[in-house]
């Protein structure tokens, strides 16, 4: 077997003699830890990594105000839209006294539609609430006649543009009279209306105070 003579041969460099240099390991921060030694945050079984208070976020001081802050803008939004729905949409209207007997009886409680004549004019037979020129207050009345119609009051009977007019929503016989029982002309301009109680006996209306303009009509009531 041939052999080979040994040689005399000195490594020249660490790297050559197993003299590796010791192992570098860089950490998150991407800085090298020495003999590659890195820390670790150990946790109980069972149980999460808490990191440090400092390194928690800290609530802010004025969370409290905030909410409170929160609150006073919902409760102004609450208010605002209270305010507009009952005073543009929808009001409840108590009845007080007996003007409208028997269609609409003292202390019975309905809703007044108030963006009903957006969309269109007061109609004679409606039943609306108006602001009252004798007590300046509010009450319910019945539109009997409208802008450019003229009206006769004559013998208890209702007579309108020169014919009787048909009211089926009074019981039978009711008598129409008038505050000196003589016999009345009306002629309604533009904007006026003519409103009555159905209880003509018992009814403060516009035989007694005239006309009304439409800005005095603030809705209808439907029952």
């Amino acid at each position: 077997m041939q052999t080979y003579p040994q040689t005399d041969y000195t490594p020249n460099t660490l790297w050559e003699g197993c003299h590796l240099p010791p192992l570098r390991m860089a950490d998150e921060q991407g800085r090298y830890i020495p003999n590659g030694f890195v820390p670790l945050t150990v946790s109980a079984p069972g149980t999460d990594s808490v990191p440090p208070a400092a390194a928690r976020p800290a609530a802010p001081a004025n969370s409290f105000m905030r909410q409170l802050s929160l609150l006073l803008v919902f409760g102004v939004l609450c208010l605002g839209a209270y305010y507009i729905i009952s005073r543009f949409v929808v009001t409840p209207v108590v009845i007080q006294g007996r003007s409208m007997t028997p269609t609409l009886r003292d202390g019975e409680c309905y809703f007044l539609n108030r963006w009903i004549y957006i969309f269109k004019s007061p109609a004679r037979g409606d039943l609306v609430v108006i602001k009252d020129p004798g007590h300046d207050d509010f009450a319910v009345k019945r539109i009997i006649a409208r802008p450019g119609d003229w009206l006769n009051l004559k013998d208890g009977k209702v007579y309108l543009n020169g014919e009787r007019l048909n009211e089926s929503y009074l019981p039978k016989g009711t008598f129409t009279a008038t505050g000196d029982s003589l016999e009345k002309w009306y002629q309604l301009g533009v904007q006026q209306y003519f409103v009555m109680g159905d209880n003509r006996a018992c009814s403060e209306d516009s035989r007694v105070y005239g006309n009304i303009l439409r800005g005095n009509i603030l809705g209808a009531i439907r029952n």
